[in-house]
């Protein structure tokens, strides 16, 4: 299983980046340092979200969304459309013809409890089944599949390696790896 400064790391070196709901939390931690040092690889990364410090600031629920006139090597949506009213619709709407997605594993035990106990405001939660079905209604075809679980402290290294052996009941999110169909 990567985390998600790996998966970045391995998949976005060099390249403009439309980076969909991207702008963090803010917070000074060992796991938000982990990314920022991660995004770096980037030619470029423009971050889109509602967030003031965002690059594009927009509500991604207020359909229509506006056009944006370029269109950019990959788009990221990591740990984002979980949470959108309209997750398809923002699909349809990516000016990108690659996509890289991260959503929360709705068969890990430990997603499950980290959403309990930080409240999450995931409106849903996937299995690779019903993520496939989101994204092919969104306009992208699957071209390879991974999981996802941190590894910024001692113990996520551990129960990463433990649950390597059984990643679906362990991951935290799904990656999907996309074309646009």
């Amino acid at each position: 299983m990567k985390s998600k400064a790996e998966i970045i790391r391995d998949n976005l070196k060099g390249l403009q980046v439309l980076d969909i709901g991207g702008s963090g939390y803010g917070e000074d931690n060992p796991y938000e340092s982990e990314l920022r040092k991660a995004w770096s690889v980037c030619k470029q990364r423009i971050t889109v979200d509602c967030s003031s410090s965002a690059d594009i600031s927009m509500d991604l629920n207020a359909l229509p969304l506006p056009t944006l006139g370029d269109i950019y090597d990959v788009a990221t949506a990591f740990d984002v459309l979980e949470h959108l009213d309209h997750p398809v619709d923002v699909l349809k709407w990516i000016p990108s013809f690659r996509l890289i997605v991260i959503l929360p594993n709705a068969l890990s035990w430990i997603a499950r409890r980290m959403e309990v106990r930080n409240k999450s405001k995931h409106l849903y939660s996937f299995t690779p089944y019903t993520a496939s079905i989101l994204l092919h209604d969104g306009g992208w075809r699957i071209t390879r599949m991974e999981y996802q679980f941190g590894k910024w402290s001692l113990a996520a290294r551990t129960i990463n390696a433990i649950g390597s052996l059984y990643p679906q009941a362990v991951a935290t999110g799904l990656v999907f790896h996309c074309n646009k169909a």
